[in-house]
Protein backbone atom coordinates (compact mmCIF):
# COMPACT_ATOMS: atom_id res chain seq x y z
CA UNK A 1 0.00 0.00 0.00
CA UNK A 2 1.29 3.78 -0.44
CA UNK A 3 2.87 5.52 2.46
CA UNK A 4 0.01 6.60 5.14
CA UNK A 5 0.61 10.20 4.52
CA UNK A 6 -1.37 13.02 2.62
CA UNK A 7 1.15 11.67 -0.25
CA UNK A 8 -1.15 8.58 -0.84
CA UNK A 9 -3.66 10.83 -2.12
CA UNK A 10 -1.15 12.82 -4.78
CA UNK A 11 0.06 9.14 -5.62
CA UNK A 12 -3.53 7.92 -6.14
CA UNK A 13 -3.74 11.25 -8.79
CA UNK A 14 -1.20 10.25 -10.74
CA UNK A 15 -2.32 6.26 -10.74
CA UNK A 16 -6.22 7.33 -11.55
CA UNK A 17 -4.98 9.81 -14.38
CA UNK A 18 -3.37 7.09 -15.85
CA UNK A 19 -5.90 4.53 -15.92
CA UNK A 20 -7.81 7.16 -17.36
CA UNK A 21 -5.81 6.65 -20.33
CA UNK A 22 -5.95 3.59 -20.54
CA UNK A 23 -9.76 3.42 -20.31
CA UNK A 24 -10.05 5.62 -23.07
CA UNK A 25 -8.42 3.16 -25.63
CA UNK A 26 -10.77 0.72 -24.51
CA UNK A 27 -14.25 -0.45 -23.57
CA UNK A 28 -14.29 -0.87 -19.18
CA UNK A 29 -14.44 1.90 -17.13
CA UNK A 30 -12.43 3.15 -13.90
CA UNK A 31 -14.29 3.33 -10.54
CA UNK A 32 -12.96 5.14 -7.37
CA UNK A 33 -14.15 4.32 -3.31
CA UNK A 34 -13.55 6.58 -0.79
CA UNK A 35 -13.75 4.68 2.03
CA UNK A 36 -13.70 5.66 5.60
CA UNK A 37 -12.57 3.93 8.56
CA UNK A 38 -13.44 5.00 12.02
CA UNK A 39 -13.50 3.32 15.30
CA UNK A 40 -16.22 3.74 17.72
CA UNK A 41 -14.56 6.59 20.31
CA UNK A 42 -17.40 6.64 22.78
CA UNK A 43 -16.33 2.86 23.57
CA UNK A 44 -13.07 2.83 23.30
CA UNK A 45 -10.34 5.60 23.01
CA UNK A 46 -7.84 4.65 20.91
CA UNK A 47 -4.52 5.03 22.33
CA UNK A 48 -1.90 6.78 19.92
CA UNK A 49 0.60 4.16 19.71
CA UNK A 50 -2.12 1.87 18.34
CA UNK A 51 -2.80 3.95 15.69
CA UNK A 52 -0.56 2.38 12.65
CA UNK A 53 -1.50 -0.78 14.62
CA UNK A 54 -5.08 0.21 13.63
CA UNK A 55 -4.48 1.37 10.25
CA UNK A 56 -2.77 -1.49 9.38
CA UNK A 57 -5.78 -3.99 10.34
CA UNK A 58 -8.01 -1.95 8.04
CA UNK A 59 -5.56 -2.32 5.27
CA UNK A 60 -5.73 -6.24 5.44
CA UNK A 61 -9.87 -6.32 5.48
CA UNK A 62 -9.75 -4.49 2.55
CA UNK A 63 -6.83 -5.57 0.88
CA UNK A 64 -8.48 -9.25 0.91
CA UNK A 65 -11.27 -7.86 -1.25
CA UNK A 66 -9.43 -6.36 -3.78
CA UNK A 67 -8.71 -7.83 -7.32
CA UNK A 68 -4.83 -8.30 -8.78
CA UNK A 69 -4.97 -4.91 -10.71
CA UNK A 70 -6.90 -2.99 -7.89
CA UNK A 71 -4.62 -0.45 -6.26
CA UNK A 72 -5.29 0.86 -2.80
CA UNK A 73 -3.90 4.37 -1.27
CA UNK A 74 -4.01 5.52 2.16
CA UNK A 75 -4.58 9.09 2.83
CA UNK A 76 -4.23 9.42 6.40
CA UNK A 77 -5.18 7.51 9.35
CA UNK A 78 -9.23 7.34 8.44
CA UNK A 79 -9.46 7.49 4.69
CA UNK A 80 -8.66 5.33 1.96
CA UNK A 81 -8.98 5.65 -1.78
CA UNK A 82 -9.29 2.14 -3.51
CA UNK A 83 -8.80 2.35 -7.64
CA UNK A 84 -10.39 -0.56 -9.39
CA UNK A 85 -10.24 -0.56 -13.21
CA UNK A 86 -11.97 -2.58 -16.10
CA UNK A 87 -15.50 -1.97 -14.50
CA UNK A 88 -18.47 -2.46 -16.56
CA UNK A 89 -21.05 -0.06 -15.19
CA UNK A 90 -21.34 1.48 -11.82
CA UNK A 91 -23.45 -0.99 -10.88
CA UNK A 92 -20.02 -2.95 -9.96
CA UNK A 93 -18.98 -0.10 -8.28
CA UNK A 94 -21.62 0.03 -5.67
CA UNK A 95 -21.56 -4.01 -5.40
CA UNK A 96 -18.09 -3.40 -4.12
CA UNK A 97 -19.01 -0.62 -1.61
CA UNK A 98 -21.59 -2.61 -0.26
CA UNK A 99 -19.08 -5.51 0.00
CA UNK A 100 -17.09 -3.25 1.87
CA UNK A 101 -19.54 -2.48 3.99
CA UNK A 102 -20.69 -5.93 5.17
CA UNK A 103 -16.66 -6.83 5.66
CA UNK A 104 -16.74 -3.99 8.80
CA UNK A 105 -20.60 -4.35 9.83
CA UNK A 106 -19.91 -8.46 10.56
CA UNK A 107 -17.44 -8.21 13.11
CA UNK A 108 -15.29 -5.50 14.88
CA UNK A 109 -11.47 -5.20 14.34
CA UNK A 110 -9.01 -6.38 17.17
CA UNK A 111 -6.36 -4.46 17.69
CA UNK A 112 -4.33 -5.69 20.60
CA UNK A 113 -6.85 -8.45 21.84
CA UNK A 114 -9.22 -5.10 21.92
CA UNK A 115 -12.78 -5.37 19.58
CA UNK A 116 -13.02 -1.93 17.97
CA UNK A 117 -16.11 -1.81 16.52
CA UNK A 118 -15.84 0.48 12.68
CA UNK A 119 -18.28 2.18 11.30
CA UNK A 120 -17.29 2.58 7.52
CA UNK A 121 -18.50 5.04 4.76
CA UNK A 122 -18.09 4.55 1.02
CA UNK A 123 -18.40 6.87 -1.55
CA UNK A 124 -18.08 5.73 -5.15
CA UNK A 125 -17.42 7.86 -8.50
CA UNK A 126 -17.18 5.87 -12.21
CA UNK A 127 -15.11 7.44 -15.22
CA UNK A 128 -16.18 8.92 -17.06
CA UNK A 129 -20.07 9.80 -16.19
CA UNK A 130 -18.86 11.37 -12.31
CA UNK A 131 -15.29 13.41 -14.03
CA UNK A 132 -13.17 13.26 -17.02
CA UNK A 133 -10.01 13.65 -15.27
CA UNK A 134 -8.09 12.43 -12.08
CA UNK A 135 -8.68 15.05 -10.34
CA UNK A 136 -12.70 15.33 -10.29
CA UNK A 137 -13.23 11.60 -10.13
CA UNK A 138 -11.51 11.63 -7.25
CA UNK A 139 -13.34 14.28 -5.24
CA UNK A 140 -16.24 12.95 -6.63
CA UNK A 141 -16.28 9.67 -4.53
CA UNK A 142 -15.09 12.08 -1.68
CA UNK A 143 -18.45 13.94 -1.94
CA UNK A 144 -20.51 10.85 -2.47
CA UNK A 145 -18.29 9.61 1.13
CA UNK A 146 -19.53 13.00 2.78
CA UNK A 147 -22.99 12.81 2.20
CA UNK A 148 -23.23 9.15 2.76
CA UNK A 149 -21.46 10.23 6.54
CA UNK A 150 -24.32 12.32 7.04
CA UNK A 151 -27.36 9.77 6.34
CA UNK A 152 -28.15 6.02 6.82
CA UNK A 153 -26.80 4.28 4.00
CA UNK A 154 -23.16 3.51 4.41
CA UNK A 155 -22.59 3.67 0.39
CA UNK A 156 -23.81 6.11 -2.16
CA UNK A 157 -22.37 6.62 -5.60
CA UNK A 158 -21.88 9.85 -6.49
CA UNK A 159 -24.34 12.40 -7.87
CA UNK A 160 -24.42 16.03 -9.18
CA UNK A 161 -26.69 17.21 -6.72
CA UNK A 162 -24.34 16.22 -3.70
CA UNK A 163 -22.46 19.39 -4.49
CA UNK A 164 -25.47 21.75 -3.38
CA UNK A 165 -26.11 19.32 -0.12
CA UNK A 166 -22.52 20.10 1.26
CA UNK A 167 -22.49 24.16 0.57
CA UNK A 168 -20.24 24.42 3.44
CA UNK A 169 -17.22 22.08 2.63
CA UNK A 170 -17.81 23.12 -0.78
CA UNK A 171 -17.22 27.05 0.21
CA UNK A 172 -14.35 25.99 2.31
CA UNK A 173 -12.11 24.36 0.14
CA UNK A 174 -12.87 27.46 -1.84
CA UNK A 175 -11.98 29.94 0.13
CA UNK A 176 -8.80 28.05 1.25
CA UNK A 177 -7.79 27.88 -1.85
CA UNK A 178 -8.29 31.47 -2.38
CA UNK A 179 -6.45 32.15 0.69
CA UNK A 180 -3.06 29.79 -0.93
CA UNK A 181 -3.38 32.60 -3.79
CA UNK A 182 -3.26 35.86 -2.01
CA UNK A 183 -7.39 35.79 -0.20
CA UNK A 184 -7.81 35.60 3.29
CA UNK A 185 -4.47 34.75 4.86
CA UNK A 186 -3.81 32.29 7.54
CA UNK A 187 -2.32 33.50 10.31
CA UNK A 188 0.11 32.62 13.46
CA UNK A 189 -1.14 33.69 16.72
CA UNK A 190 1.04 32.98 19.69
CA UNK A 191 0.65 31.41 23.19
CA UNK A 192 2.91 32.61 25.69
CA UNK A 193 5.08 29.83 27.37
CA UNK A 194 6.08 30.60 30.72
CA UNK A 195 9.45 30.20 32.61
CA UNK A 196 8.33 29.16 35.90
CA UNK A 197 11.94 30.31 38.01
CA UNK A 198 11.10 33.86 36.81
CA UNK A 199 8.15 34.64 35.60
CA UNK A 200 9.49 35.91 31.93
CA UNK A 201 8.40 34.19 28.68
CA UNK A 202 11.30 33.03 26.92
CA UNK A 203 9.42 31.23 24.56
CA UNK A 204 6.25 31.40 22.94
CA UNK A 205 3.96 28.64 20.41
CA UNK A 206 2.76 29.73 17.36
CA UNK A 207 -0.71 28.39 16.78
CA UNK A 208 -2.72 28.35 13.26
CA UNK A 209 -5.58 30.55 12.74
CA UNK A 210 -7.51 31.19 9.67
CA UNK A 211 -10.77 32.86 9.44
CA UNK A 212 -13.39 31.93 5.66
CA UNK A 213 -14.97 34.40 3.86
CA UNK A 214 -18.09 34.47 6.21
CA UNK A 215 -15.55 35.78 8.52
CA UNK A 216 -15.75 32.02 10.49
CA UNK A 217 -12.80 31.23 12.55
CA UNK A 218 -12.19 27.95 11.41
CA UNK A 219 -10.59 25.23 14.00
CA UNK A 220 -6.78 24.41 13.48
CA UNK A 221 -7.19 20.55 12.91
CA UNK A 222 -10.30 21.33 9.63
CA UNK A 223 -8.23 23.49 8.33
CA UNK A 224 -5.30 21.03 8.15
CA UNK A 225 -7.18 18.44 7.08
CA UNK A 226 -8.18 20.54 3.86
CA UNK A 227 -4.86 20.97 3.30
CA UNK A 228 -4.01 17.69 3.55
CA UNK A 229 -7.16 16.96 1.19
CA UNK A 230 -5.96 19.63 -1.57
CA UNK A 231 -2.50 18.09 -1.85
CA UNK A 232 -1.68 21.90 -0.12
CA UNK A 233 0.60 20.35 2.63
CA UNK A 234 4.23 21.48 0.65
CA UNK A 235 2.66 24.92 0.27
CA UNK A 236 1.62 25.26 3.50
CA UNK A 237 4.87 24.06 5.25
CA UNK A 238 6.77 26.33 3.02
CA UNK A 239 4.30 29.46 4.46
CA UNK A 240 4.49 28.31 7.80
CA UNK A 241 8.34 28.23 7.91
CA UNK A 242 9.05 31.46 6.26
CA UNK A 243 5.86 33.12 8.65
CA UNK A 244 7.72 31.63 11.78
CA UNK A 245 11.08 33.20 10.79
CA UNK A 246 9.22 36.45 9.86
CA UNK A 247 7.70 36.64 13.29
CA UNK A 248 11.32 35.96 15.06
CA UNK A 249 12.80 38.80 12.84
CA UNK A 250 9.85 41.12 14.18
CA UNK A 251 10.68 40.03 17.50
CA UNK A 252 14.08 40.77 17.59
CA UNK A 253 12.80 43.83 16.18
CA UNK A 254 11.13 45.14 19.38
CA UNK A 255 14.01 43.98 21.43
CA UNK A 256 12.13 40.45 22.34
CA UNK A 257 14.29 37.45 22.15
CA UNK A 258 11.59 34.98 22.80
CA UNK A 259 12.13 31.45 20.91
CA UNK A 260 9.10 30.16 18.45
CA UNK A 261 7.96 26.65 18.75
CA UNK A 262 6.09 25.61 15.80
CA UNK A 263 4.11 22.18 15.13
CA UNK A 264 5.32 19.55 12.58
CA UNK A 265 3.76 16.56 12.11
CA UNK A 266 5.93 13.49 12.64
CA UNK A 267 4.98 12.22 9.16
CA UNK A 268 6.57 15.69 7.90
CA UNK A 269 9.51 14.41 8.81
CA UNK A 270 9.73 11.70 5.89
CA UNK A 271 9.79 14.83 3.90
CA UNK A 272 13.54 15.00 2.46
CA UNK A 273 12.83 18.79 1.86
CA UNK A 274 11.38 20.21 5.20
CA UNK A 275 15.25 20.84 5.92
CA UNK A 276 15.88 22.81 2.93
CA UNK A 277 12.58 24.63 3.29
CA UNK A 278 13.62 25.59 7.15
CA UNK A 279 16.99 26.85 6.69
CA UNK A 280 15.63 29.11 3.32
CA UNK A 281 13.29 30.99 5.59
CA UNK A 282 16.10 31.26 8.52
CA UNK A 283 18.38 32.68 5.85
CA UNK A 284 15.90 34.82 4.42
CA UNK A 285 14.88 36.78 7.78
CA UNK A 286 18.43 35.99 9.40
CA UNK A 287 17.61 34.50 12.46
CA UNK A 288 19.42 31.99 14.38
CA UNK A 289 18.30 28.35 13.80
CA UNK A 290 18.09 27.74 17.99
CA UNK A 291 15.25 30.10 17.93
CA UNK A 292 12.99 27.76 16.05
CA UNK A 293 11.50 24.70 18.01
CA UNK A 294 9.82 22.17 15.92
CA UNK A 295 7.68 20.54 18.39
CA UNK A 296 6.83 17.37 16.60
CA UNK A 297 3.03 15.90 16.93
CA UNK A 298 1.59 12.61 16.50
CA UNK A 299 5.11 11.00 17.34
CA UNK A 300 3.49 7.46 16.77
CA UNK A 301 3.58 7.62 13.43
CA UNK A 302 7.11 7.67 13.34
CA UNK A 303 8.54 3.87 12.08
CA UNK A 304 12.25 3.64 14.05
CA UNK A 305 13.05 1.25 11.32
CA UNK A 306 15.61 1.23 9.03
CA UNK A 307 14.29 2.25 5.40
CA UNK A 308 13.19 5.16 5.74
CA UNK A 309 14.32 8.73 5.43
CA UNK A 310 13.86 9.98 8.99
CA UNK A 311 16.59 9.66 10.65
CA UNK A 312 18.58 11.53 7.83
CA UNK A 313 15.87 13.94 7.96
CA UNK A 314 16.19 14.33 11.71
CA UNK A 315 20.43 14.52 11.29
CA UNK A 316 19.87 17.32 9.00
CA UNK A 317 17.54 19.18 11.53
CA UNK A 318 20.08 18.57 13.98
CA UNK A 319 23.11 19.95 12.19
CA UNK A 320 20.74 23.00 10.84
CA UNK A 321 20.79 23.97 14.90
CA UNK A 322 16.74 24.11 14.94
CA UNK A 323 15.47 22.96 18.49
CA UNK A 324 13.48 20.01 19.01
CA UNK A 325 10.56 19.09 20.83
CA UNK A 326 7.82 15.71 21.68
CA UNK A 327 4.52 17.58 21.62
CA UNK A 328 2.52 14.48 23.00
CA UNK A 329 5.21 12.99 25.32
CA UNK A 330 3.78 10.69 27.27
CA UNK A 331 0.56 9.49 25.51
CA UNK A 332 2.37 6.21 24.25
CA UNK A 333 4.16 3.20 26.10
CA UNK A 334 7.04 4.09 23.92
CA UNK A 335 7.41 7.55 24.64
CA UNK A 336 10.52 6.46 26.39
CA UNK A 337 12.82 5.46 23.73
CA UNK A 338 11.57 8.09 21.16
CA UNK A 339 12.93 10.28 23.87
CA UNK A 340 15.90 8.82 23.10
CA UNK A 341 15.89 8.39 19.39
CA UNK A 342 14.99 11.91 18.69
CA UNK A 343 17.38 13.33 20.71
CA UNK A 344 15.42 16.12 21.70
CA UNK A 345 15.43 19.64 23.36
CA UNK A 346 12.12 19.69 25.23
CA UNK A 347 9.03 17.59 26.03
CA UNK A 348 6.09 18.88 26.41
CA UNK A 349 3.48 16.96 28.95
CA UNK A 350 0.08 16.14 27.36
CA UNK A 351 -2.33 18.39 28.09
CA UNK A 352 -4.43 14.78 29.43
CA UNK A 353 -2.44 14.73 32.29
CA UNK A 354 -2.50 18.02 33.51
CA UNK A 355 -5.95 18.36 33.57
CA UNK A 356 -6.78 16.52 36.18
CA UNK A 357 -3.57 16.95 38.24
CA UNK A 358 -5.04 18.20 41.27
CA UNK A 359 -7.41 15.24 41.36
CA UNK A 360 -5.79 12.20 39.79
CA UNK A 361 -2.35 10.80 41.75
CA UNK A 362 -1.86 8.42 38.96
CA UNK A 363 -1.90 11.73 36.56
CA UNK A 364 0.60 13.36 39.48
CA UNK A 365 2.96 10.71 39.30
CA UNK A 366 2.94 10.26 35.38
CA UNK A 367 4.00 14.18 35.41
CA UNK A 368 6.46 13.77 37.86
CA UNK A 369 8.29 10.97 36.60
CA UNK A 370 8.10 12.76 33.30
CA UNK A 371 9.66 15.75 35.05
CA UNK A 372 12.43 13.51 36.69
CA UNK A 373 13.74 11.75 33.54
CA UNK A 374 13.83 14.47 31.36
CA UNK A 375 15.56 16.78 33.67
CA UNK A 376 18.44 13.45 33.99
CA UNK A 377 18.78 13.65 29.85
CA UNK A 378 19.34 17.29 29.99
CA UNK A 379 15.71 17.91 28.27
CA UNK A 380 13.60 21.08 29.35
CA UNK A 381 10.04 20.12 30.18
CA UNK A 382 6.69 22.23 29.78
CA UNK A 383 3.12 21.49 30.37
CA UNK A 384 0.39 22.81 28.48
CA UNK A 385 -3.31 23.38 29.18
CA UNK A 386 -2.83 24.70 32.54
CA UNK A 387 -5.60 26.94 33.55
CA UNK A 388 -5.78 27.61 37.14
CA UNK A 389 -2.57 28.90 40.30
CA UNK A 390 -3.10 25.37 41.86
CA UNK A 391 -2.22 23.34 38.95
CA UNK A 392 0.26 26.27 38.07
CA UNK A 393 2.14 25.62 41.99
CA UNK A 394 2.30 22.24 41.87
CA UNK A 395 3.77 21.90 38.56
CA UNK A 396 6.30 24.10 39.66
CA UNK A 397 6.67 22.12 42.46
CA UNK A 398 7.84 19.13 40.72
CA UNK A 399 10.34 21.28 38.87
CA UNK A 400 8.81 22.03 35.63
CA UNK A 401 10.08 24.50 33.65
CA UNK A 402 7.61 26.21 31.42
CA UNK A 403 4.01 26.38 31.70
CA UNK A 404 1.88 27.19 29.16
CA UNK A 405 -2.43 27.83 28.90
CA UNK A 406 -5.05 30.39 29.68
CA UNK A 407 -3.86 30.93 33.08
CA UNK A 408 -1.68 33.27 31.67
CA UNK A 409 -3.03 34.12 28.17
CA UNK A 410 -4.89 32.65 25.09
CA UNK A 411 -2.93 32.42 22.33
CA UNK A 412 -2.45 36.11 20.59
CA UNK A 413 -2.00 37.89 17.58
CA UNK A 414 1.67 39.28 17.01
CA UNK A 415 0.93 42.31 18.35
CA UNK A 416 -1.42 41.80 20.92
CA UNK A 417 1.34 38.89 22.02
CA UNK A 418 3.83 41.73 22.54
CA UNK A 419 1.85 44.20 24.65
CA UNK A 420 1.10 41.39 26.70
CA UNK A 421 4.81 40.35 27.17
CA UNK A 422 5.86 43.75 27.56
CA UNK A 423 3.38 44.09 30.05
CA UNK A 424 4.03 41.27 32.40
CA UNK A 425 7.45 41.03 32.25
CA UNK A 426 8.56 39.56 35.08
CA UNK A 427 5.46 38.23 36.73
CA UNK A 428 5.88 35.41 38.60
CA UNK A 429 4.16 32.26 38.60
CA UNK A 430 2.52 32.79 41.84
CA UNK A 431 0.55 35.56 40.72
CA UNK A 432 0.15 35.24 37.26
CA UNK A 433 -3.51 34.63 36.91
CA UNK A 434 -3.87 37.74 38.84
CA UNK A 435 -4.71 41.20 36.95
Amino acid sequence: MESLTPTGFLTALTEVSTRLVETRAGRLGVGVISLYAQADATLYRLPLEHLRRFERAVEQRIRAQLRRQDQLFAVDGKEWLIVLPGLASSAVLTLGMLRFEQLFNDGPLVVDGIELPIRIVCGGAFSLDHGDDAFHLLQSARIAGLVAGRGVSGSLIYEPSMERSAPKAALLEHDLRAAFAGGTELELWLQPKVHVATGACRSTEALLRWRNSAGELIPPPVVIGLIDRLGLRHRFNRWLFQRAAQILHILRLEGLEADLSINLSATDLYDAEVPDLIAQALSTWSVEAPRLCLEITETSMIDEAAGNNVPEVLYRLRQLGVSLSIDDFGTGFSGMSRLKWLAVQEVKIDRSFVTDLLTSARDREIAASIIDLSHRLGVEVTAEGVEDESTARLLAGMGCDHLQGFLFAPALPLDDFVAWVRKRMGVGVATAGQK
